[in-house]
């Protein structure tokens, strides 16, 4: 990486962090010191504008990260580590080794060639708090009406289902069979219920806030399947589609594409990489099924029945297939600014009968 300035890489620790400056001439200096505020600020005070630093992907890199775009204004590389083979594969790990390797990273390589994470905007991570607190506590729901549903299945009410303790008056009326402790106990579980549900509904107002106020989550809305969740979910998580240069590499960044293994005459392909946020890939999913089942779902839905009625491709296989393809659906939408227009698709055996009746016109 060509840079004026020092090369600098940055291990973050959970209260200490170890720097590593190299300049041009190759000197290497060490320093270190608190991730607090007044860490972070004496951080900023040792860098110049002219600089290039890296550091490693982690909760905390994205604030640092930020911190030093806004008081410095020099070049920062969020690296995944994970995708660093000089650093996870070393035999003498320590904070200030991992350091030094990822201030001669920069200088080494171009940033091409380094797994460099793209920072969210302020917007963007924003959002994404927002949907890791409603997943966090959709969690917790499901969580408190397991106990609830198994405080009545081990006194003998097996009639009942988890459906019947969704609802506040369903449980109302349910809770005077339970006597002694066990009434106690669930009493206790359906306020954490209560508590939980008001708390959902209050995050739903704002995503639905964040919904009505961009206009590209609206335009995505119009696929059949996709909801607000789902929506926000996509422009948060992949942010400007613009660093993407076709759908392939979108559905590379989600983790929808499978792993090879080429070597001369083998070629094999794995399980999909799941390199990406787990919290889109799974709404994505969730979306897919809505799409086939929608009367509206397009070349979408009949794909699905193509791979999974005519070519007996299991249902799982296939509704990864259509989650990968509805993500690079959004892309282009995104991408066009235009709204989705469903489309009929075309089986490989039609295609290929009609570039053979083309041929023989042609001949």
């Amino acid at each position: 990486m060509e840079v004026a300035g020092r090369f600098i890489g940055i291990d973050l620790g959970k209260r200490t962090y170890e720097m590593c400056i190299v300049d041009q001439k190759g000197k290497i200096t060490r320093t270190g010191g608190k991730t607090d505020f007044a860490g972070i600020d004496k951080l900023c005070e040792k860098l110049n504008a002219d600089d290039a630093v890296a550091i490693e992907a982690c909760n905390l890199a994205f604030r640092i990260e930020r911190a030093i775009r806004k008081s410095v204004g020099c070049k920062v590389c969020i690296m995944n580590a994970g995708r660093l083979a000089v650093i996870y594969m070393s035999t003498r790990k320590t904070d200030k080794e991992d350091s030094m390797k990822l201030a001669k990273l920069l200088k080494n390589h171009d940033e091409d060639e380094l797994p460099i994470v793209t920072p969210p905007s302020d917007e963007e991570w924003e959002r994404r708090k927002l949907l890791s607190e409603y997943r966090s506590l959709k969690c917790q729901r499901t969580k408190e009406i397991n106990k609830l549903h198994a405080i009545f299945e081990h006194n003998g009410y097996t009639q009942f289902v988890r459906k019947d303790m969704s609802s506040e008056k369903n449980r109302d009326n349910i809770l005077p069979l339970l006597k002694g402790y066990e009434k106690e106990e669930a009493e206790r579980l359906i306020e954490r219920l209560t508590l939980l549900e008001k708390q959902i509904a209050q995050l739903l107002q704002k995503i639905n806030a964040e919904v009505e106020k961009d206009e590209k989550i609206q335009k995505v809305m119009t696929v059949p399947g996709i909801g607000p969740i789902t929506a926000l979910a996509y422009v948060a998580y992949v942010g400007d589609v613009k660093r993407f240069d076709n759908a392939h590499q979108v559905s590379n960044f989600i983790g929808f594409v499978p792993k090879v293994d080429n070597s001369c005459t083998i070629c094999r392909s794995g399980h999909t990489t799941k390199q990406g946020n787990p919290l889109l890939r799974s709404l994505l999913v969730q979306a897919a099924w809505a799409t086939v089942k929608s009367k509206n779902g397009g070349a979408l839905r009949d794909k699905y029945k193509y791979m999974a009625e005519t070519r007996c491709i299991g249902k799982g296989k296939s509704i990864v297939t259509i989650a990968r393809k509805l993500g690079e659906l959004l892309y282009l939408i995104l991408k066009t600014d235009q709204e989705y227009k469903p489309q009929k698709f075309i089986t490989p055996e039609i295609r290929i009968s009609k570039l053979a009746e083309e041929a023989l016109e042609y001949s």
